[in-house]
């Protein structure tokens, strides 16, 4: 087995969201390739020298890359070199962000709210593309509860009459595709709009006899991901404004909702968190990623009415962080 495989291996092993291994994985035959461009004759996980990472590092550093690829690249060699069993060369302090010299990245949200005309003109080539309303569906369903992609892609027959049903409550619970696998409860904001938007994708379904929403090509979950994405990139949804903003829309929307409800700022964002999948302790996190940015460069997202010292002083957001 070659360094490559055997590192694939444990990449695969060691978990986490599908996109997450997506991405670990791509570190990994990068890194790989580099060290067979450098002649590096490193054949097993266990011979790997500091010398040899902070030679890639360099590598990484002289592509100009973002600070935060190049934390993100670091981390996935970490988790390969910790499933292998060598977490304390993992964690040696030569291999640390600060020793490396990449560390203290800013975590603002790279995205931008997607605006309604934006949204609007993506959904009206998506049907033109699918007359099957599948992409589209999807798109609905992210729009109006706030999902990950790959929540809307999971959401099969089953679990849309069970979201159905699930109106009546306020909340509906997004189960499969999560991240982590964790379950949890998004607040319905217009019972309306939602129950359009299940019976949209119910419709699909019918005219479709299929399961699920969008098929791809291998008909696996990956090739309906890709499918999905290439279609929002075709029709603008890309880059700022990739289907990921759509989460930070709904989160403005759900924010002016529990503020409506007479919550303050700090519970809102503690809401939102949860509605997210975050968890109630990382309202400050919430704030940082998905409320620096707007559809209009300089439009005030989250006008502060706690003191900042409240919300820093929070000691289970500092915890969750």
């Amino acid at each position: 087995m070659s360094l490559q495989d055997e590192m694939l291996n444990y990449a695969r092993q060691a978990g986490g969201a599908m996109r997450t291994r997506e991405h670990r994985e791509r570190v990994v035959r990068d890194f790989c390739r580099f060290l067979r461009q450098e002649n590096i004759q490193t054949r097993h996980l266990p011979d790997l020298k500091i010398r040899q990472i902070k030679a890639y590092l360099e590598h990484l550093r002289g592509k100009e890359l973002e600070l935060r690829t190049m934390q993100n690249s670091m981390s996935a060699l970490r988790t390969v070199l910790k499933a292998v069993g060598r977490k304390p060369f993992a964690e040696h302090s030569d291999l640390s962000n600060r020793t490396l010299g990449v560390s203290g990245a800013s975590r603002n949200g790279t995205h931008r709210p997607v605006g309604q005309e934006l949204y609007q003109q993506a959904r009206e080539g998506l049907l033109r593309d699918d007359p099957s309303g599948g992409l589209a569906a999807v798109l609905s369903l992210q729009w109006t509860f706030g999902l990950r992609s790959l929540e809307g892609l999971r959401a099969g027959r089953g679990t849309l009459k069970r979201w159905l049903q699930e109106l009546r409550r306020g909340k509906i619970e997004v189960v499969l595709g999560t991240k982590g696998g964790r379950p949890r409860f998004v607040t319905i904001l217009d019972s309306g709009e939602a129950r359009l938007a299940i019976c949209e994708a119910l419709d699909v379904l019918q005219g479709t006899g299929e399961e699920y929403l969008v098929i791809g090509r291998q008909k696996t979950l990956k090739s309906a991901y890709d499918r999905y994405h290439r279609y929002l990139r075709k029709h603008g949804l890309r880059g700022e404004f990739s289907s990921h903003a759509v989460r930070y829309t709904w989160a403005q929307d759900a924010l002016h909702h529990y503020r409506e409800s007479d919550f303050s700022d700090r519970e809102a964002l503690a809401a939102v968190a949860q509605d997210l999948g975050h968890g109630d302790g990382r309202g400050r996190y919430v704030k940082q990623v998905y409320y620096q940015r707007s559809p209009v460069p300089g439009q005030a997202l989250l006008p502060s009415t706690d003191s900042p010292g409240k919300e820093s002083a929070d000691p289970g957001s500092q915890a969750e962080e």
